[in-house]
């Protein structure tokens, strides 16, 4: 029996996070043709994987780290993106740059501030930066 309440965001989301990584391991790794048997599967791994409550907080314990990892991996795909291609799209590299601010300023909140700047002016300088950068973007338009 499951010593703890499953329908608690202590719970729901590791179960999220083992269901897509099975799920996401069995679609790249093609190991099933047919779409339904990889969803029960990972909804088995899944419900295995928050049946211990130690290994619930042990996900626990690393999910900022993964949230910082996927967010690492969209700027990259990003900019992966917006610089291969034959002309400059200003829009992705706006949103490329708003989205490293706000990693920046997601580590600055966890620390305090960053050395001489505390996270109330370092907000409003993504402010000011996205704001630029729009008027950049707009002047660019033809």
């Amino acid at each position: 029996m499951i010593p703890f309440s499953f329908m608690t965001m202590e719970t729901l989301l590791p179960f999220l996070l083992v269901l897509a990584v099975a799920y996401g391991g069995m679609e790249s790794a093609n190991i099933f043709k047919n779409k339904a048997i990889k969803a029960v599967v990972a909804v088995v791994i899944a419900f295995f994987g928050v049946s211990s409550y130690s290994m619930v907080q042990f996900i626990n314990s690393i999910l900022p780290y993964i949230a910082v990892i996927f967010l690492l991996v969209f700027i990259v795909g990003f900019a992966k993106k917006s610089l291969s291609g034959s002309e400059k799209d200003n829009t992705m590299i706006i949103v490329m740059m708003v989205l490293f601010l706000l990693l920046v300023g997601s580590f600055a909140n966890a620390g305090g501030g960053l050395g001489l700047v505390q996270y109330t002016e370092f907000l409003w300088l993504i402010g000011v930066v996205i704001v630029l950068a729009i008027i950049f973007a707009a002047y660019k338009m033809k």
